[in-house]
């Protein structure tokens, strides 16, 4: 009883220098009973999987739902819980994912990609010949043929596929980008019953690269070029740009495929060079339309605006950094994501989020600023010129992360049919190597219509958007605790693999205060999940705030609980927060302490007791003998002898605390009088030798009188 009087003492005493506004009384303090052989906080595994580019599908015809991300190289994978994955396909082991037809069009054998895009299937498309619609022929084209006389090998340079299923052709449509040097790439369709294949090659959807007239198999009269301009006696000038055609045009990769509110079907696509451009595709072959031919034509001129063959810039242009472009209709919005920098992990790859009322744009940042280019910029990096493009997310490690995520991008989005939404992207890591992973992270939209990410990965129950418009998921009680803030600020090193992880300790109290480190105000919106915090900094002026979310989740790869906040500023940086299960917390901080000495020193100074701590546990320490060792670990010993002593260490989050116990040995100095020195004792000044004032001994006492030990006779 009196070692938790003690304690409870000692946490009271330290309540005001943590938190100053920690709501705590006695009587709510809860001792949890820790063992290092039966842990409250656990860990957990999830099954990965590297699948570069993921873009994620929904398959609901097999009875039971499934998610699929197809990525570059053919890489297939599938989930039941958006957790745990399974390879289906890779370069390596791809039979199955192709096929060819028979003259009936029924799917006959399987082939491997080296032959899947030599013949188009497809023979006859809708197009304009003046102003009437007619049928006309189509093919047969020869993509892989186009792609690989540039010098390249077919095997590497499938990337980034996108597969939707589309209803008007009861297909599975596959939309793959066979990337090739000098931006020789072409964009082409596959089709199949089945999401996991066999697909069968029907024809290209865009090409780029045919400025070559020199070279004969770079013919833009082996494209489908005509079948938009007419018959051309040459290439028309605005393409002839030799080595200069990145300056103006883009490189036909990273397809983006998706309905808008009106049954139009769209693709974006394009990467650096000359930008994101977006384009009509026919819903009923799924081919391009060839009966729209977009107007504002920049003829001749960097920056394109529209072109009648590559539709609309909507992004990016005069090779500003901008690729793997996606679509998605969230709330009210169209949301477009594309991914800045390089895809290593030192290449600053990092997700930009801009939206628009419209399918094909304009789109625009949380400050208007447009999604396309009018210069060059720096747009990434710690030499950035512009933050252009909302930050969705940026490198981080939580403090239970092995490792921590660098240069996620390449993301995909959608809403599954609860209304839940999602993104999912690949990441790199701090570990030494270029090795990826697909994750998952629940998205929202906060009161102004911004989105932002959850600070951990999908696991367990999201919620809809819908919810959080109108329900209080998280209660007062639930919010009001010991949390952790992390930021994702623009312009990080990434040369030298930065990474976010929690700047700040907080307290969120009842009342709306936010105290610790940073101080400020929190406040919900009733009725709804929609939080915002206002913060600053201690001891410096100007504050900054933040709109988001507060929602219930699970922290990544562990049994722990937590009230978490996901928001953005103006600026648009996003923050995260944290309020971890507090008795997990306590017992994960239990099961991590390593005690700052050992039962064989023979401490002959001050100690420095400070120890990691984790989810926001604070610890404070007390001295089965202060007189020889303080609270805070001062050697104040005036023993000549080496004396055992106890050091309990109380491990606290809010309203549950536990304590752990080390023995370690005090030497005395040899003096008996070393918190005491001349200029302070007045003559016939008497102590004992724990440095008490002595005023009355017995014989055979020794005392302290004037600094010198004395044997009272």
């Amino acid at each position: 009883m009196k070692r938790i009087a003690l304690s409870l003492i000692l946490i009271f005493c330290i309540i005001s220098s943590f938190t100053q506004a920690q709501e705590v009384s006695k009587d709510t303090l809860i001792e949890l009973q820790c063992s290092t052989g039966n842990k409250l906080y656990k860990t957990t595994s999830s099954k990965r999987v590297s699948v570069h580019d993921p873009s994620i599908v929904v398959d609901k015809n097999a009875g039971s739902k499934t998610y699929y991300v197809f990525g570059s190289h053919l890489g297939v994978a599938y989930s039941s819980d958006l957790l745990n994955w399974t390879e289906l396909y890779n370069t390596s082991r791809c039979n199955g994912l192709f096929g060819t037809v028979d003259a009936n069009g029924k799917v006959q054998a399987l082939t491997s990609f080296t032959n899947a895009y030599q013949t188009s299937h497809t023979t006859r498309v809708q197009a304009l010949q003046g102003s009437d619609t007619v049928s006309v022929d189509f093919g047969p084209f020869n993509a892989s043929a186009w792609n690989t006389s540039s010098g390249v090998e077919l095997k590497g340079v499938q990337w980034a596929p996108d597969v939707i299923w589309n209803p008007y052709m009861n297909k599975w449509c596959l939309y793959m980008s066979l990337n090739g040097n000098d931006w020789r790439s072409v964009i082409v369709l596959l089709t199949a019953d089945k999401i996991t294949g066999p697909y069968v090659y029907q024809g290209p959807v865009t090409y780029s690269g045919f400025q070559w007239t020199s070279i004969p198999e770079a013919s833009y009269k082996l494209t489908d070029l005509e079948l938009v301009l007419g018959t051309q006696s040459a290439l028309p000038s605005r393409y002839n740009v030799g080595n200069k055609w990145g300056d103006r045009w883009l490189n036909n990769i990273d397809p983006c495929v998706f309905f808008d509110d009106e049954e139009q079907l769209w693709m974006t696509y394009g990467s650096w060079s000359g930008g994101i451009f977006i384009l009509k595709l026919n819903k009923a072959d799924g081919l391009r339309d060839y009966t729209y031919v977009p107007q504002g034509v920049n003829n001749n001129a960097n920056g394109v605006g529209t072109d009648p063959y590559y539709g609309k810039r909507i992004a990016g242009g005069y090779y500003a950094s901008g690729e793997g472009s996606y679509v998605q209709k969230i709330g009210n919005w169209y949301f477009l994501f594309v991914t800045n920098g390089g895809l290593n992990s030192d290449g600053g790859y990092e997700m930009h989020v801009f939206r628009s009322s419209f399918p094909d744009g304009p789109y625009k940042d949380i400050n208007n600023v447009p999604a396309t280019y009018t210069r060059y910029v720096m747009n990434y990096g710690p030499n950035a010129g512009t933050t252009a493009g909302q930050r969705l997310m940026g490198p981080y490690q939580w403090e239970n992360m092995n490792v921590a995520e660098l240069s996620q991008g390449h993301n995909s989005a959608f809403i599954d049919d609860d209304g839940c939404a999602y993104v999912i992207y690949h990441t790199r890591f701090n570990n030494g190597t270029e090795g990826h992973q697909v994750r998952v992270h629940p998205l929202y939209l906060n009161k102004e219509g911004w989105l932002v990410a959850s600070p951990f990965e999908q696991e367990g129950e999201a919620y809809s958007l819908d919810r959080i418009d109108t329900t209080e998921i998280c209660s007062t009680n639930d919010i009001v605790g010991t949390w952790q803030l992390m930021l994702h600020p623009y312009k990080m090193d990434y040369a030298g693999k930065a990474f976010s992880t929690p700047f700040a300790t907080v307290y969120f109290a009842a009342d709306g205060t936010i105290t610790g480190s940073y101080v400020g105000k929190w406040t919900r919106t009733p009725g709804t999940s929609y939080v915002t915090i206002n913060l600053r900094q201690r001891g410096k002026t100007g504050s900054i705030t933040y709109s988001g979310v507060v929602v219930p989740q699970v922290v990544s790869g562990t049994n722990m609980k937590a009230v978490c906040f996901s928001g953005v500023a103006n600026s648009g940086v996003a923050l995260w927060g944290c309020n971890a299960d507090a008795r997990l917390a306590v017992d994960y901080n239990f099961q991590q302490f390593k005690s700052p000495v050992k039962a064989t020193d023979k401490l002959t100074g001050d100690v420095d007791l400070s120890i990691p701590t984790y989810y926001g546990a604070e610890v404070s320490w007390s001295s089965s003998r202060p007189d020889l060792l303080t609270d805070e670990g001062k050697h104040v010993s005036t023993n000549d002898s080496l004396v055992t002593i106890k050091l309990t260490c109380t491990i606290r989050k809010d309203n549950y605390y536990t304590t752990r116990s080390v023995s370690t040995r005090v030497q005395g100095d040899g003096t008996a009088v070393r918190a005491l020195s001349d200029d302070e004792e007045p003559p016939g000044f008497m102590a004992d030798l724990f440095g008490r004032k002595a005023s009355h001994v017995e014989p055979g006492t020794i005392i302290i009188l004037n600094g010198r030990k004395i044997l009272v006779k």
